[in-house]
């Protein structure tokens, strides 16, 4: 069954199933376009008042890392604004997050590493600094370790992780080496823990039977919460799926921090749009249901890295790890969401996310040419 473009929207049928208040009588089409997340430095969500994010042992490593981390992929069009980004990463600290998730971009020439630094230093030393170790400009690793050093200003670096998952693999391969120059650098002192992102149980096997890992990156949220689904379906994984991969690390002692809690950048916008128009619990927020979906799933991440540009950011996802109970109303609307949701992401996501598309739901589509 082929995706579409539109997300077919249905009275009494699949969107208001388990949302109240639905006035639909015909099924309505909304376009779902690719959006990133509205530009805003407005104080659109009230500061929460009182408590800090808890901690955790990641793996068992000994490092204590914020139930929510900062996830700070960077858009060209903030890179101006430094005195914002610098209030948005202290006012995260000052909630108790600690974990702050750095990239550095050549390939987009948008540094971040600098100048996080810089807006980190009064606390540098009260913070985890994470990385994807990335050389270029013709640097060695080692070379760009001491680079990055000097640039967050600290003695070691936290969490290092690299996108290498097999020595033949057509994308990453190349770099597999890599993997023993971290391993000596953190016997050195200058990594206190290394790991690796994946999107797939296939993505994992490989490093997880060759190198003590000390923690992994894994995308987990309620709608990609299949991820490893196609991969189990071939009998990859674990009988229980994406739940016994991280429940097997546990086993390892391999730390477990999740991503994606929102579904991804060019995801979060066309499901709040698509909520706030047809739940009558306007009130409701998406990226807090979202969030409270990771937290009470079960599967017992140390951290879950979420993305935040803009102070609103920070204050709605601290007040859902403040507040971590999810509602009945926040669980039917995911599902709702879910079950609704039908977007071709695969023509529209970037390259190295159009894999999301395959971990997506498969729904019944019903004919719209009739009412319902």
């Amino acid at each position: 069954m082929k995706r579409r473009d539109v997300l077919k929207l249905y009275s009494c049928g699949m969107l208001c199933a388990g949302i109240n208040g639905c006035s639909l009588v015909r099924p309505v089409k909304i376009n779902l376009r690719p959006e990133g997340v509205p530009f805003s430095f407005g104080d659109n969500y009230p500061k929460p008042q009182g408590g800090t994010i808890p901690k955790k042992e990641l793996g068992r490593t000994g490092i204590m890392v914020s139930a929510l981390g900062f996830g700070s992929h960077m858009r060209m069009p903030l890179v101006p604004y430094e005195r914002e980004r610098e209030r948005i990463l202290r006012d995260a600290f000052e909630y108790g997050v600690n974990l702050y998730d750095v990239y550095d971009i050549e390939g987009g020439k948008i540094y971040q590493y600098e100048p996080t630094g810089r807006h980190l230093a009064p606390v540098i030393n009260d913070v985890l600094i994470s990385i994807n170790l990335s050389p270029y400009g013709g640097r060695s690793p080692e070379e760009e370790l001491h680079r990055d050093l000097r640039l967050f200003g600290k003695d070691s670096i936290d969490l290092v992780r690299i996108h290498a998952w097999a020595p033949d693999d057509p994308k990453f391969g190349e770099i597999w080496w890599m993997w023993d120059e971290l391993f000596r650098f953190k016997e050195q002192g200058k990594i206190r823990a290394v790991g690796v992102p994946v999107h797939s149980w296939k993505d994992l096997k490989k490093p997880l039977d060759t190198y003590p890992l000390d923690f992994v990156m894994i995308p987990y949220n309620f709608y990609h919460n299949i991820a490893f689904g196609a991969a189990q379906a071939e009998r990859e994984t674990p009988d229980g799926g994406f739940d016994d991969v991280a429940k097997l690390l546990k086993e390892k002692g391999v730390g477990v921090i999740t991503m994606k809690p929102l579904g991804g950048d060019f995801l979060i916008t066309p499901f709040i749009k698509a909520a706030g128009m047809y739940a009558k619990e306007k009130e409701l927020s998406v990226p807090q249901a979202a969030l409270r979906y990771v937290i009470n799933s079960g599967i017992n991440a140390d951290s879950t890295l979420a993305g935040m540009y803009y102070p609103s950011h920070v204050y709605e996802n601290v007040d859902a790890f403040l507040h971590p109970s999810i509602s009945p109303e926040e669980r039917r609307l995911l599902n709702t969401l879910k079950k609704a949701a039908r977007m071709n992401a695969a023509s529209w996501l970037p390259d190295h996310y159009r894999f999301l598309d395959h971990w997506a739901p498969e729904l019944e589509v019903h004919d719209t040419s009739t009412p319902v």
